[in-house]
């Protein structure tokens, strides 16, 4: 997969702490080298799952989003053509949000922590947190071609506001023309593995 990829977080949150989270998963540029990837029956040492299988992985994750107390309205759509991946939910409060993020990384990932906390919204600040340590395993096992690979990907991260915001280290975030929402773009290696690379804090105006 020589070419990139994109990930992207969009997540809005309301006066209240209630809001809604998307991911999206853009591996469109990489078509190609996918569709040449399925003819094989592993890559990596990982065997290249089928449709099927894909499909029936995306239902599980739905599945056991629905049972998160505080996470409604979950919907996830498969572009297995150009191979486009978007999952969306709604969420009470960011508790509710991080609980549900923990609970499907803590499902497939044994060395997933105890406890992630990776939003928080408390007296109109709110804040995105990221702890390498917390990923250390994940870039352990990572060899020098999967480095690469995550190299060339842009990982994005998009925070909306009902009010103006203003931003505490606008170093690595943007903030809009209309300064209800912060952008970060950089690449996926550099988000999962330099410390306090992604952290954001933003004051929500009253």
């Amino acid at each position: 997969m020589a070419s990139c990829f994109e990930v992207i977080e969009d997540v809005t949150v309301h006066k209240n702490g209630s809001g809604t989270y998307k991911f999206i998963v853009n591996l469109s540029q990489s078509k190609n080298q996918i569709d040449k990837i399925r003819t094989q029956d592993s890559i990596l040492h990982f065997k290249v799952p089928t449709i099927e299988m894909a499909d029936a992985k995306i239902t599980e994750v739905k599945n056991k989003l629905k049972t998160i107390d505080g996470i409604s309205n979950v919907v996830i759509t498969q572009d297995h053509t150009n191979y486009i991946y978007h999952l969306s939910c709604d969420f009470k409060n960011v508790a509710s949000l991080n609980n549900a993020i923990l609970n499907l990384w803590k499902t497939y990932d044994k060395k997933a922590p105890a406890t992630f906390n990776l939003y928080s919204y408390e007296n109109g600040v709110f804040k995105r947190n990221t702890n390498s340590s917390e990923l250390e395993h994940v870039t352990q096992l990572a060899g020098s071609q999967e480095r690469d690979l995550l190299q060339k990907a842009n990982y994005t991260v998009i925070c909306r506001f009902d009010t103006t915001i203003s931003v505490g280290n606008s170093m690595n975030y943007s903030l809009s023309p209309s300064k209800k929402a912060t952008l970060y773009k950089k690449d996926v290696w550099s988000t999962i593995a330099d410390k306090g690379i992604s952290n954001n804090v933003i004051t929500v105006g009253q």
